[in-house]
């Protein structure tokens, strides 16, 4: 990936987070893009370290792939700023007696219904 796709791809990123911190009521977060996520199935990971409110989304080579495709990133961008109405849920009750399968598939859920109602009203 060239400097100038990185410098555009990382802008739409910015663009779309911009859209919709005030849909989410994010302000009070701040948000940096880098490359490189943990998962290797993953497109983006949203990183937070509760209970500080500066958060990175990191991306994947699947995420350059697909935007260089034409693909729409913006629900997988929400998606990731989703995680941040979660964490803080997510983050107790990995101390308490839920199974980790359990809690995960829980937040990835309300994640992702959380994403198609702010995509539906967008």
């Amino acid at each position: 990936m060239t400097k100038k796709e990185t410098k555009e791809f990382e802008t739409l990123v910015l663009k779309i987070v911009a859209k919709y911190v005030p849909v989410l009521l994010l302000q009070r977060y701040t948000f940096e893009i880098r490359k490189g996520v943990d998962n290797p199935t993953a497109i983006f990971e949203c990183k937070l370290i509760y209970p500080y409110l500066d958060s990175t989304i990191h991306y994947s080579e699947k995420a350059i792939t697909f935007w260089r495709n034409k693909g729409n990133l913006t629900p997988y961008v929400i998606h990731e700023m989703c995680h941040l109405i979660t964490d803080p849920i997510y983050v107790k009750a990995m101390g308490r007696f839920s199974s980790q399968k359990e809690v995960e598939d829980e937040r990835e859920m309300l994640t992702e219904h959380i994403c198609n109602i702010v995509l539906k009203g967008a």
